[in-house]
C-alpha cells in the first residue's frame, strides 16, 4: 500500500514547485514535461516541512515569458523539430486552493502551515493516496470544498474535479447515496443555493443516473 511518505522518496516523481503564496491560494511552477499530467481539479501536494498542504486545482495558466507569442502556423510536432528548447520561453503555471493537509499519514480536512517557495509539489493519482484524500479516517469526507468553493470555484470546476477522478469513483458507485449524502453536506456548509445545480454536474461527470 502506498504511503503518502513514498511520494516525497523520488524528488523526480515532482510535478512541480511553489510559486507563490497568497491566503488560501498557492501557485505552481508546474515542470513543462508535466503539465499534459496537470488539469483542473487534479489534487497536489506539497513536500513542506512539518505538515505537507494539499490543494486542488482551481486554474491552469501557459503563457510566454516575454508577455506576447508570434504566429507559427505550424503543428506541435513540427514546432518542436524546428524549436526544441522552445518551452523554455513558456510559463507553466497552475493555481491550487489550499483545502488540506497531511500530517502523520493522516488527511485533515482544514489547514495548517503554509509552504514555502519552491517546495516540491506532486500529483496525487494512486487509488490509496486518492482513497485516503477522499475518505479519511474510512468515511466520506468532502468538506475539502468548503475552502475550494470559498476561494472562487464555482460548480464548473467542481464538476472538472469529479470528472477528473471519475475513474476513483466508478469503484465505488455501490456507495452512491452515501457519497452524494456527504457532499450535500458539504454543499451546505459552504453556503450555496443551488445545491441542485452543482449534484446534477457532479453527477453528469461520474455517469451516474
Amino acid at each position: 500500500m502506498r504511503s503518502w511518505e513514498s511520494v516525497f522518496l523520488d524528488k523526480t516523481r515532482a510535478v512541480g514547485e511553489v510559486a507563490g503564496v497568497e491566503a488560501g491560494k498557492i501557485d505552481v511552477f508546474v515542470y513543462p514535461e508535466s503539465y499534459p499530467l496537470v488539469r483542473v481539479g487534479s489534487i497536489l501536494v506539497v513536500d513542506s516541512e512539518g505538515c505537507k498542504p494539499i490543494g486542488i486545482v482551481m486554474k491552469l495558466a501557459h503563457t510566454s515569458h516575454h508577455g506576447s507569442i508570434v504566429p507559427l502556423r505550424k503543428t506541435r510536432q513540427e514546432i518542436r523539430s524546428a524549436y526544441p528548447d522552445i518551452e523554455r520561453y513558456y510559463r507553466y503555471v497552475s493555481t491550487i486552493v489550499y483545502t488540506s493537509n497531511v500530517v502523520g499519514g493522516s488527511v485533515s480536512h482544514v489547514r495548517a502551515s503554509m509552504p514555502r517557495l519552491h517546495d516540491l509539489v506532486y500529483l496525487v493519482d494512486s487509488k490509496e493516496l486518492l482513497d485516503s484524500f477522499f475518505r479519511p479516517q474510512g468515511e466520506w469526507n468532502f468538506e475539502f470544498l468548503r475552502y475550494y468553493i470559498a476561494e472562487g470555484s464555482g460548480n464548473l470546476e467542481v464538476r472538472e474535479l469529479f470528472y477528473t477522478h471519475r475513474e476513483f469513483f466508478m469503484e465505488y458507485q455501490q456507495e452512491k447515496k452515501q457519497v452524494i449524502s456527504a457532499i450535500v453536506n458539504s454543499l451546505r456548509k459552504s453556503g450555496v443555493s443551488n445545491i441542485a445545480a452543482y449534484l446534477e454536474d457532479i453527477c453528469d461527470a461520474l455517469g451516474w443516473r
